[in-house]
């Protein structure tokens, strides 16, 4: 990513992100790649974007508008709507469709990028867990069916109830 050099009112001043000529780096869609550098910067940028959520932000609108290429590689850029993985009801879905729309792009030139579920793997890493930086991802995703055990459900809700009830009448005892 960019650094940062200065923040006024609002606005967010970045360094110039460069690209091979030294010239201010295009966007991923107005660049050209060939099937092998299009597997190389959907790899780079899924790493990103698992860096990212182990630190607990998820980009929100992340394409290939919102991605330099730069001398050493794509740079995310655009962050202002980034969100808090784990105080957003909204980050799952936002962190699959960052990384659908990544596959999407580079699908188009890597077509068996489009056979990958990068997103759900990170996701449910993430949920257990069990998401590092360096963890070896698939691209694959087996869901789970699983039957809901709604009696269980709703046995817990009535003991947690019960447990609050209890409680209310022994903090009004001793008033």
């Amino acid at each position: 990513m960019p650094r940062p050099h200065l923040f006024f009112e609002g606005v967010l001043l970045m360094e110039l992100v460069c690209d091979a000529d030294g010239d201010a780096a295009p966007r991923l869609n107005d660049s050209v790649f060939t099937p092998a550098q299009a597997r190389d910067h959907h790899a780079r940028l899924i790493r990103e974007v698992v860096r990212m959520l182990c630190a607990g932000v998820v980009h929100g609108d992340l394409s290939e508008f919102n991605i330099l290429l730069a001398e050493d590689g794509p740079v995310i850029i655009d962050l202002p709507q980034a969100v808090d993985a784990a105080g957003n009801n909204h980050a799952r879905r936002m962190l699959l469709r960052d990384v659908e729309n990544l596959r999407n792009f580079f699908g188009q030139t890597a077509p068996e990028l489009l056979q990958t579920d990068f997103g759900a793997e990170i996701w449910a890493l993430y949920e257990r867990g069990a998401l590092q930086p360096d963890t070896a991802l698939s691209g694959r995703f087996q869901r789970q069916h699983k039957t809901v055990d709604l009696r269980g459900v709703l046995r817990e809700i009535d003991d947690a109830r019960a447990e609050d009830a209890a409680r209310r009448l022994r903090m009004a005892q001793a008033r």
